[in-house]
């Protein structure tokens, strides 16, 4: 399953997540929410397929969901739909529309394993939406023309949006969780792994963020820091309110 996973996630993160937004407009967030939906129409179809494709591999190799939760291919199916959605960059190109982690435990209990994966694929993307967060802020501080903002403003502002989005990263829950009690012979011998002891679960999860609810939160925090700095002045308060 980590190998199935890897190569899924591997397949689409050859597009890079940074935007490019110099010079651009920015896009109101009625903008932002139109061109979601139409993109979305684009993968229904094709992330289903890709879905089925998957399932029988990872059942071959010893995989099961937990006790309640929905069958692997709807795990799939959902894991698909958000790599095969897309973000427009403000110079028309196409990049993710999430970015994504994955995380692996073993322990002596379900849950032991299960938290322990979750930590791993949230540090992994916890470096990634750092990343992200720093460039955004300062393309839509840009973007917008916001020239009352000065350089410890701004710094301000990154960091008060990466506090942000690293506090929601707490409520991240995983989109594909599975866990296996024994690995088959022919993985075994091709990965060169040694077999889970008796009384041992191995739980393999992976974790999305949303990059448009990350940009909604950064204008937030924008809009929150320069409230007071912009009172006095209506055509940059005016600018704010397109954030």
């Amino acid at each position: 399953m980590k190998k199935a996973l890897v190569i899924l996630s591997a397949l689409f993160l050859l597009v890079t997540i940074l935007p490019n937004m110099a010079d651009a407009q920015i896009k109101t967030r009625k903008e932002l929410n139109k061109e979601r939906k139409e993109l979305r129409k684009k993968v229904t179809e094709k992330a289903t397929k890709q879905a089925r494709k998957m399932e029988k591999e990872i059942e071959k190799e010893g995989w099961r969901v937990f006790p309640g939760a929905v069958p692997i291919a709807k795990m799939l199916d959902d894991s698909w739909m958000k790599q095969y959605e897309m973000k427009l960059n403000d110079d028309g190109a196409e990049t993710n529309a999430y970015i994504w982690s994955t995380g692996n435990g073993v322990a002596k209990t379900k849950s032991a394993a299960q938290m322990q994966a979750i930590e791993l694929a949230k540090v992994e993307l916890a470096g990634k939406l750092k990343t992200f967060v720093a460039a955004l802020t300062t393309s839509n501080i840009a973007n917008a023309q916001l020239s009352g903002v000065d350089a410890e403003t701004e710094m301000s502002i990154v960091q008060s949006a990466k506090s942000i989005t690293s506090a929601t990263l707490t409520q991240t829950k995983p989109v594909v969780l599975l866990y296996r009690t024994k690995i088959p012979k022919k993985e075994l011998k091709q990965n060169n792994k040694q077999q889970l002891t008796a009384g041992t679960v191995e739980v393999q999860v992976m974790l999305f963020y949303d990059l448009y609810q990350a940009d909604f939160e950064v204008r937030d925090a924008i809009k929150a820091e320069l409230k007071d700095k912009l009172k006095d002045n209506e055509e940059e308060l005016k600018k704010l309110m397109d954030l």
